[in-house]
């Protein structure tokens, strides 16, 4: 519901003119909102096919979002390494979620490591380079990442004292 009216109030904000974007931007912003969303609601619930698509989702939205505001040589060449990076993350979130399922932790780390290895070795960037603009967007969107992690931290804990 509330994806509908953030897509709603943004189109309508966009042909008033009062913003400017691209509706390939408002689509990235959407899949963010939606799959942080997915993942506050399945979040220690063992949801994980749930989880796992919020985080697929959240990850897609800021590849959407980062692609629209950086400038990539030849965007095809991050898509592979992308699926691996965002497969990884969505193990990762899945071992957050049951830290005694030790499996999806091990394969998170194969497929972060892979998507790091094949960036490195297909790609025209060197690692010197990927760990620079990595630190560079963690520099310019830190408190983006703070500010969405403070939120889901304190929604979660106030979500369990319901219970």
């Amino acid at each position: 519901m509330y994806l509908l009216i953030f897509l709603a109030l943004s189109v309508a904000l966009k042909l008033i003119g009062i913003i400017d974007v691209e509706s390939t931007e408002l689509l990235g912003y959407a899949m963010i909102f939606y799959g942080i969303n997915l993942v506050y609601v399945s979040f220690g619930k063992k949801e994980l096919g749930i989880l796992f698509t919020g985080t697929s989702l959240f990850l897609i939205g800021l590849l959407v979002f980062l692609t629209n505001h950086f400038e990539f040589i030849n965007e095809k060449e991050i898509i592979f390494p992308s699926i691996l990076f965002i497969a990884g993350i969505g193990f990762l979130m899945l071992f957050f979620d049951d830290t005694s399922k030790k499996n999806f932790f091990l394969i998170s780390a194969t497929l972060i490591f892979a998507a790091i290895t094949v960036t490195a070795l297909l790609g025209n960037i060197t690692l010197d380079v990927f760990f620079n603009s990595i630190i560079k967007i963690t520099v310019k969107y830190w408190p983006v990442a703070l500010i969405t992690i403070v939120l889901i931290t304190i929604l979660h804990r106030e979500s369990k004292k319901n219970r």
